[in-house]
């Protein structure tokens, strides 16, 4: 793995980002639109009751960011390099795959805490809504165990692309909203029925945001939960990572990074 390679491909992805208007609108579009809508359904439901809504609701959109940044940046910036048929050059040159996941996992970073910041102002310009109202060493944990788990989904998505080329391209940007029901991002987990249980309490991301509520009703904080979030992220990143590694080399035996689809 070379420092100067890695620099290389995100020169490559900015450039790539900043001559895409969609690239660009991406990052605040759908965000704004979910703190619009959700910060007018909060703000109505807590005119008919002094239940802390605003905070909850707001708060876990704006943390679910890192979540889908990670996740669709990392997909989406893989399919640049099929969309412009440039996979079977890249890796014809010296670039090793990780070092081009590091690249966009870097990119995807920096777009989520660069849409992380407007959605905050938005949300405190809109709704009077503060972050502050959350302790700043949670928020950095979320942060960090949010990114891991979109991380994971995004090399599960890459896989996938890997796997079976651009037909399958929409798990780039839907495979994250499946798992957003089950991560209780705006509702307890004893809301869920029955039978999502088990997928819930399976997933990292339902721990955190649990703890949010935690935080803002109870003003306690479970570290085991958060303990058994890492332990979770850890789990997956490491499969995700041989699964992406896995699917890659089948690529490269079938064929698929020279084709076109």
């Amino acid at each position: 793995m070379r420092f100067h390679r890695i620099t290389a491909l995100l020169l490559k992805f900015f450039f790539i980002s900043i001559n895409r208007i969609d690239r660009l609108f991406d990052i605040f579009y759908w965000p704004l639109i979910d703190v619009v809508v959700w910060g007018f359904a909060s703000a109505y439901i807590e005119d008919l009751s002094s239940f802390n809504i605003i905070s909850m609701l707001l708060g876990g959109i704006i943390l679910w960011v890192f979540v889908w940044r990670a996740s669709q940046d990392i997909a989406v910036y893989v399919l640049e390099d099929f969309w412009s048929r440039s996979l079977y050059h890249l890796f014809s040159s010296p670039v090793r795959l990780s070092e081009h996941l590091i690249a966009v996992i870097l990119l995807g970073f920096v777009r989520a805490l660069m849409t992380f910041g407007v959605l905050l102002i938005l949300a405190f310009i809109l709704y009077s809504f503060q972050i502050t109202v959350l302790p700043f060493h949670f928020i950095a944990i979320a942060i960090f165990l949010l990114s891991l788990f979109g991380w994971a989904m995004g090399l599960f998505v890459t896989s996938m692309i890997l796997l079976f080329g651009q037909r399958i391209q929409v798990l780039a940007w839907s495979s994250v909203w499946v798992i957003q029901p089950f991560s209780c991002v705006m509702y307890p987990l004893s809301s869920l029925p029955a039978w999502a249980l088990p997928i819930a309490k399976a997933l990292p991301t339902t721990y955190i945001f649990e703890n949010l509520r935690n935080i803002l009703f109870q003003h306690t904080i479970v570290y085991s939960q958060l303990w058994l979030a890492f332990l979770l992220d850890i789990i997956f990143l490491i499969v995700m990572i041989l699964l992406v590694r896995w699917a890659f080399e089948r690529a490269r035996l079938t064929g698929l990074l020279a084709k076109v689809d």
